[in-house]
């Protein structure tokens, strides 16, 4: 089976389990990267970020969505996995149902808009769904993007532990094991010999720093490419605002917003997602609320401290600004930042509901070792990252564009 588009090789870009924004900033960069003539569609779960591809895609369409589950298994405070393994259990891939019913729907999504190139973020089953079409003859290139933290290299034996101090058991990954392959023998495609086997791609690109990365040691550096963030033009130290992004239900937390609207410091914010009422609450007590992104430049010239979520976009703009930061994370991954960028001492953080977060952010807006901290480890980073990160990321894209076009011919 090949398929024979007439005209440009088309690329899907896919995202079936993330929420926040940037996962459809990646795969916007994705879209940039490609050349002109390739064309691109996008399948999303959750497409409140649609418009960021706006201008780059042909359409977005409305992809099937991994599990969320709102319990919080005992001894961990936030939702995600203690290893990868245990994270896609969790997200429904030990759940036979949900994984045929996705496996049909990238299958047949790839087969219906003719795709020649698959780029996946935080998409394991339109990943494993390209691969079994490809097996069966169809011309498909494969390329999983993501955060050091989602994209785990192929060739781990098995995922390790993620948090020190959660136990993984191991019996959830040989759960979804068994599930991937019991379903996909249904279709007669080769069962993975390991869990982390499902990565196995054309082309592997984890985006990020090293101290983000929790598979360093056994991810081959080629494998890893700078942040998908511009460097400010200059490093922060001369503002006096608290910056505030969030940009997934985070604001839906009292305690939080309470201590937002307290700060006793000039403060401005992207709040895309938060509720109407918070919205208004904020801006009565004097905080900016503005209505697009800020950028790099801006964000540094003005701030004293940012505080977020730790997601990873976001901490590593931060740190190459140079800017002190507090993060509230949200679940296990940001966690997992959090802590890393603690552990540079260019961060400190709280958990959800922490009942003094208005005097934490305070005291990360004062500390004085933190800011020298930040800037220290800021020019550390800027001297390797490159002056455009989206033409690093085509120059790899480009051999997988390539082999698509010849596929075509």
């Amino acid at each position: 089976m090949l398929n024979l588009l007439n005209g440009r090789p088309r690329l899907l870009l896919a995202c079936e389990g993330g929420g926040g924004r940037g996962h459809v900033t990646t795969l916007r960069a994705v879209a940039q990267a490609g050349s002109g003539d390739v064309s691109v569609i996008a399948a999303l779960s959750r497409r409140f970020y649609a418009d960021e591809l706006a201008g780059l895609c042909e359409k977005v369409i409305a992809a099937p969505d991994l599990l969320r589950s709102r319990d919080t298994p005992p001894g961990q405070a936030l939702p995600g996995g203690a290893s990868w393994g245990v994270a896609l259990a969790r997200m429904g891939l030990s759940d036979a149902n949900l994984v045929r019913n996705h496996l049909m729907f990238w299958r047949q999504t790839i087969v219906d808009h003719d795709i020649s190139v698959l780029v996946a973020d935080a998409a394991p089953l339109a990943l494993h769904a390209a691969r079994g079409l490809r097996d069966e003859g169809w011309a498909i290139r494969i390329v999983n993007i993501g955060t050091g933290y989602l994209a785990p290299p192929a060739g781990l034996d098995h995922f390790p532990p993620l948090h020190a101090d959660l136990p993984v058991t191991g019996g959830e990954e040989a759960d979804v094991l068994a599930v991937l392959n019991r379903v996909a023998a249904e279709d007669d495609i080769a069962p993975l010999p390991r869990l982390p086997a499902l990565y196995d791609v054309d082309l592997p690109l984890a985006t990020g720093f090293a101290f983000l990365d929790p598979y360093l040691p056994a991810r081959p550096k080629k494998d890893r490419i700078a942040p998908l963030v511009p460097a400010s033009r200059r490093m922060a130290g001369a503002g006096d605002e608290v910056f505030v992004y969030f940009s997934a239900a985070e604001l839906r937390d009292e305690t939080l917003v309470r201590a937002l609207e307290t700060l006793p410091f000039p403060r401005r914010g992207f709040l895309p997602s938060a509720p109407p009422e918070v919205k208004a609450r904020l801006a009565a007590s004097g905080m900016i609320l503005l209505d697009r992104p800020a950028s790099p430049d801006e964000i540094a010239a003005r701030s004293r401290v940012i505080v977020h979520a730790a997601p990873h976009g976001t901490v590593c703009l931060a740190a190459l600004a140079g800017l002190p930061q507090f993060a509230i994370p949200q679940h296990l991954e940001q966690l997992f930042n959090a802590r890393r960028c603690a552990e540079q001492g260019v961060l400190s953080y709280a958990l959800p509901g922490s009942p003094d977060l208005g005097e934490r952010i305070a005291a990360a807006y004062a500390d004085r070792r933190m800011a020298d901290r930040a800037r220290e480890v800021a020019a550390e980073l800027r001297r390797d990252h490159p002056a455009d990160p989206v033409a690093v990321l085509a120059a790899r894209l480009a051999p997988q564009l390539a082999a698509a076009r010849a596929a075509l011919r």
